[in-house]
């Protein structure tokens, strides 16, 4: 029995030592490589294709989801309220403010932000998760002057902060 298994040690190590033995396991391995490279294109590309990945980066990024928009209509809804500040009269510019803010708004309910006004769903926001935290409450607050304070004035470079503002937030949170 001792023989025997001297015997068959010896065949297995002449057998994985042998040329036939490592050309075989030089195809395997390429073989093995090729199936390797051929999965991770197609994993790269089904996580392209499905929003899981870039939900999960914008939840990293954010600490919220951002649901995805149709840029092309925010853009053109943002072009009509820049268009009404450059009439540079006050009632234009008051609306091109409310009309900022109620767009601002409209974003913060899509990402999910709970509340009955906008003040209550800008207090969830932290500054890590909004650069432009500050300058959106200011904004906020210009149109709050704006349509609860009846003779208030508001000056052209006033709506323009604000309005500047509000598209700074909208850049941020890659809407335009």
């Amino acid at each position: 029995m001792k023989y025997f298994l001297y015997d068959l040690y010896d065949f297995i190590l002449y057998f994985f030592e042998s040329p036939e033995w490592e050309r075989a396991f030089f195809y395997i391995k390429l073989t093995s490589a090729i199936i390797s490279i051929l999965f991770i294109f197609g994993i790269v590309i089904l996580i392209m294709k499905t929003e899981i990945l870039t939900i999960s980066l914008r939840y990293l990024m954010r600490g919220t989801e951002i649901p995805t928009l149709s840029k092309s209509k925010l853009k053109k809804k943002w072009e009509k309220i820049q268009a009404r500040l450059e009439e540079k009269d006050e009632a234009n510019l008051k609306l091109a403010v409310i009309e900022a803010d109620n767009f601002i708004d409209y974003l913060l309910k899509r990402i999910g932000y709970k509340g009955e006004t906008m003040a209550e769903r800008l207090k969830q926001i932290k500054p890590a998760q909004l650069k432009n935290l500050d300058g959106l409450w200011h904004a906020h607050k210009v149109r709050n002057n704006i349509v609860h304070e009846p003779n208030f004035k508001l000056t052209s470079t006033r709506a323009e902060e604000a309005i500047e503002n509000y598209e700074k937030v909208l850049e941020e949170l890659e809407a335009i």
